[in-house]
């Protein structure tokens, strides 16, 4: 019969250690690392690193086998609750000590006066196509069964972004060489990603001194689509934390809006120099010539009136912050200035992204959300069509879980939650 034990106060060393010597085998997630638990304590969570050691004749000192950032968050009274943003750190298929880290977390919790704990593990839940059709491939019901059987209960299964995190992703495999990652781009993406180096954008990788611009593009992004995300304070306190550990990049996308003049009036005393050639021969090829130089002058006389109303200087439009945790990178935040969407500024952007993490040996890029069908978000219909453009595999998560310890305030608190969303919502608007 296997011992196990369960740690408290895990130190980072020890923490950190445990998913960089276990890659591979045991599920890990950023949102699941120690410094993610740093990062939250600015989101007036309080990180608790907990683990499972195991005991055997072989490691008589015991050995982890399993770590957890728990994240608690004080209610009133008192109460508490806990979160643990994308489950155990551990061996999914380890039932025995799935049920022994349950029956843990349970007096664990208690002593904190948890009314409950979350997990949202990035588990698949089984294969899907581009639709979101399942498909065959991997499946995971058995664990939805028995975590159910544990005493877990399953929030319903969302296609959009109601719950905690993202159900639904689409990751890139990057490994390999570029050409081959490319050759899985649409026909669209490899166009607009030409269509972006022929527009003078630039895309690079920034330091801390361009959060603010990553800000404004942000507050212009929140205006368009009628939300407020985080107070603007958060993404540089973000950055701060992680940057010391290297898990943090910004990328910014910017425009050469004089060079993109100089090419215009270029191109425009260009063509009304053939319209001077053409325009007094009578003949037939001449004529269609001029009607098709005319229809190019009209066309750059436009392109001229609006790239001569807008500052004369390189534009910072586009700007993703992303976060690298052991082999896998994730697009945590994104904002792109719309007025200049003509220039596909983001496209030039997502590539340099995933051209980085390929040089630095990275196997996943993930678009970290987004719906789980077309029709399942009006709002998010264009987010889920520009990550699907770049050639991942759409992947559906088990969802979330809910571990009551305390029923009676748990469904007082779970009818006041939406109304306080409703509240928060309202006031966003």
């Amino acid at each position: 019969m296997r011992r196990f034990e369960f740690t408290e106060n895990i130190s980072r060393d020890e923490f950190d250690g445990f998913a960089e010597d276990n890659a591979g085998k045991v599920k890990t997630h950023f949102l699941g690392s120690y410094e993610w638990g740093e990062v939250s304590k600015y989101r007036n969570w309080q990180p608790l690193y907990v683990g499972v050691k195991e005991y055997s004749d072989k490691a008589p000192g015991g050995v982890l086998v399993a770590t957890a950032l728990v994240l608690k968050k004080a209610l009133i009274a008192g109460y508490t609750y806990f979160y643990i943003p994308r489950g155990f750190t551990m061996d999914w298929s380890d039932f025995e000590l799935i049920e022994f880290l349950t029956g843990a977390m349970k007096s664990f919790g208690r002593k904190h006066k948890a009314l409950f704990f979350k997990i949202d593990p990035d588990i698949k839940l089984h294969t899907i196509d581009i639709e979101g059709n399942v498909i065959e491939g991997e499946s995971n019901e058995k664990l939805v069964d028995f975590l159910k059987a544990l005493g877990y209960r399953q929030k319903p299964l969302n296609y959009a972004f109601e719950n905690e995190q993202p159900r639904f992703t689409f990751r890139i495999d990057i490994t390999g060489d570029m050409d081959s990652i490319r050759s899985k781009y649409s026909k669209t993406t490899l166009h607009e990603i030409r269509k972006s180096h022929e527009s003078h954008v630039e895309a690079y990788k920034g330091t801390a001194a361009d959060i603010p611009e990553f800000v404004r593009l942000t507050e212009i992004t929140e205006a368009r689509q009628g939300y407020i995300s985080h107070d603007k304070s958060w993404y540089s306190k973000f950055y701060d934390a992680l940057n010391p550990s290297g898990m943090v990049d910004i990328y910014l996308g910017r425009v050469d809006i004089r060079a993109l003049t100089e090419r215009a009036r270029a191109d425009l005393a260009e063509n009304e120099a053939l319209m001077a050639k053409y325009a007094d021969n009578p003949g037939k090829k001449a004529r269609n010539m001029v009607k098709e130089i005319n229809n190019r002058l009209t066309a750059i006389h436009k392109k001229l009136d609006d790239l001569e109303g807008r500052p004369q200087e390189e534009v910072i439009v586009s700007a993703y912050i992303t976060v690298k945790y052991l082999d896998k990178i994730w697009t945590l935040y994104g904002a792109n200035d719309m007025d200049y969407s003509k220039y596909y500024p983001n496209y030039a952007v997502y590539e340099k992204m995933i051209e980085d993490a390929n040089a630095e040996g990275l196997k996943v890029f993930d678009g970290f959300g987004t719906v789980g069908r077309p029709d399942a978000s009006q709002g998010a219909i264009g987010l889920y069509e520009f990550k699907k453009k770049w050639g991942g595999e759409l992947t559906e998560f088990i969802g979330e879980f809910d571990y009551i310890l305390n029923k009676p305030v748990y469904l007082a608190y779970s009818k006041l939650i939406p109304i306080y969303h409703d509240i928060r919502n309202r006031r966003a608007r």
